[in-house]
């Protein structure tokens, strides 16, 4: 077999990339570091035009599409671009001219590859690709150096942590840039908040925002015995929001933490706690209930981080998806099925339990009974009445839960982006801070 055409092949990929179509800044991105990695070649940006920056004689592009494509052109050039020094001859050595152009379509919705010259004047080096070579360079470019928010990710930041980062920002990123800016607003009205900053690996991307007022960090010191876990589910397309509440001397449930994270982030439950025992350690041997949504993974995390807390899973919840699953599962329309499965959540004595068992293994169908023994029955100290915490007992979680989520409907701005919800959050602790001091005399 004949060698393949270096020139042939430079040509292919010349063709492969010519007019390729990239959705957003960060798509392109991903797909250039891998291209890099496979051809060994270093680039790096010699010019571009933010999209922010841009004047349109005619209709601009939606606030999305901006913060998505950031750039309106770029032009990337070899990193031999302005030479290397001189020939074995005395001559000076030509920069290589291999390049490539992005530009925003006409559409205003993509970027196109509209020119590419990929023929490289020299050797390409691998050890000098391994050494030079920065994975996510174009995302950190666009905002933020990489390495500064790989170093500074997972960790609690102040003040001047967030002043520095955003003397460090290179372009109007609103992303990041609106989400520092408020925090820096937070940093100068309450010094002693705490805030943790999770960024993608690489990327100069917000992943979670964990994040508490000094308010909130004393409603916790002084009603420690009982926590809730909440998620509010698609807070805006990427974004879910979790808290982490505690019931005051008025039976409210007040919110001691709050979590903006990317959807699908996992672990949360784990992360939140052990935040929150990092800021307000005394709380770690206080606790005696945590209460959680049915679909909260990872329950062991609350006996690590909480070691005298009893987890109990949110009765009403339970019991709306046993009928669900029951009737999934074959059950008939049977009047005495509700009531049933309610008396077996409201047991009062493992007597009572056990009978209520006994009377669901007539009356529900085998598939069924044989789900709730392998599922339910050995987490029965999770949300049977009989077994919870004495003090939760008297808590209705769910309704409680239900009433925090109606405040927060109430409180976020429609289709809030998470420096906005920021905001709307910290306003709105503020001002149940002035209501809620009615009810902060012990429980």
């Amino acid at each position: 077999l004949l060698p393949p055409n270096p020139a042939k092949c430079l040509l292919m990929e010349e063709d492969e990339l010519q007019e390729k179509e990239f959705f957003s800044w960060e798509g392109f991105s991903a797909f250039f570091d891998a291209w890099c990695e496979r051809r060994k070649v270093l680039f790096f940006v010699k010019n571009s035009v933010p999209l922010s920056k841009c004047k349109w004689a005619t209709a601009p592009p939606q606030p999305d599409v901006v913060e998505a494509l950031k750039y309106s052109s770029v032009r990337l050039v070899c990193k031999d671009f302005r030479g290397s020094g001189k020939l074995d001859q005395g001559e000076q050595q030509k920069g290589c001219s291999a390049n490539i152009v992005l530009k925003m379509s006409p559409k205003k919705d993509r970027l196109i590859v509209t020119e590419c010259q990929l023929a490289h004047n020299h050797a390409l080096c691998p050890i000098e690709f391994a050494y030079y070579f920065k994975k996510g360079y174009l995302m950190a470019n666009s905002c933020l150096p990489v390495r500064t928010t790989n170093k500074i990710s997972k960790q609690f930041v102040g003040g001047p942590d967030v002043r520095r980062l955003l003397s460090y920002c290179k372009s109007r990123d609103h992303g990041v840039l609106d989400v520092l800016t408020v925090l820096d607003g937070l940093f100068a009205s309450d010094p002693g908040a705490k805030v943790k900053l999770v960024f993608m690996e690489d990327k100069v991307i917000v992943q979670t925002i964990f994040f508490l007022s000094s308010r909130m960090m004393a409603l916790s010191r002084r009603f420690p015995l009982m926590l809730f876990f909440d998620r509010m589910v698609g807070l805006n397309e990427e974004f879910d929001l979790y808290s982490v509440l505690c019931v005051d001397g008025a039976w409210h449930g007040r919110a001691v933490a709050y979590c903006l994270t990317q959807q699908d982030t996992p672990d949360l439950l784990r992360f939140m706690l052990a935040s929150l025992v990092q800021s307000v350690p005394e709380v770690k041997l206080q606790v005696r209930c945590v209460t959680l949504g049915m679909e909260i993974a990872h329950l062991e995390a609350v006996k690590e981080l909480l070691p005298n807390a009893r987890v109990q899973i949110c009765r009403s919840q339970v019991l709306e998806m046993l009928f669900s699953k029951a009737q999934e599962l074959g059950a008939a329309e049977d009047e005495r099925i509700w009531p049933l499965l309610c008396r077996l959540a409201a047991a009062k004595s493992p007597a009572a339990y056990q009978q209520a068992v006994q009377e669901m293994k007539v009356i529900l169908p085998q598939p069924f009974v044989r789900y709730f023994q392998r599922h339910w029955q050995p987490r029965s100290e999770m949300w049977v009445q009989f077994w919870a915490f004495e003090t939760a007992r008297d808590v209705n979680a769910c309704e409680l839960l239900k009433q925090h989520q109606r405040r927060l409907l109430a409180a976020l701005s429609p289709s809030p982006t998470v420096a906005q919800c920021m905001l709307d959050l910290l306003a709105m602790e503020q001002w149940e801070s002035g209501w809620g001091q009615a009810g902060c005399d012990g429980i």
